[in-house]
């Protein structure tokens, strides 16, 4: 049996073919959203979603820490761009 809307694994990023968006906004947005880090921090979301769902207070405590781990790594990470790019700029 063939389930003709299963996941594509294969399957781009972020489909912008009908939004409108033009060829460098594209790039930024695929870009950003190949970021490890903000991987890390939707997949963190969406366990702690689930964690809470369950009702499962230990599972949501450890995955609230994860999220919380996750967000500090990507703000540290947005942190040292700034600062690379003010000093780039003088």
């Amino acid at each position: 049996m063939t389930d003709t809307a299963a996941v594509n694994d294969n399957a781009p990023l972020l489909d912008t073919d009908g939004l409108g968006i033009d060829d460098a906004l594209n790039g930024a947005l695929t870009g950003a959203l190949a970021d490890p880090r903000l991987e890390d921090v939707i997949g963190a979301a969406v366990l702690v979603a689930t964690a809470f769902r369950l009702r499962d207070e230990d599972a949501l405590i450890l995955t609230l820490r994860r999220l919380t781990d996750a967000v500090d790594a990507l703000e540290e990470a947005a942190t040292a761009e700034f600062d690379e790019c003010r000093a780039a700029c003088g």
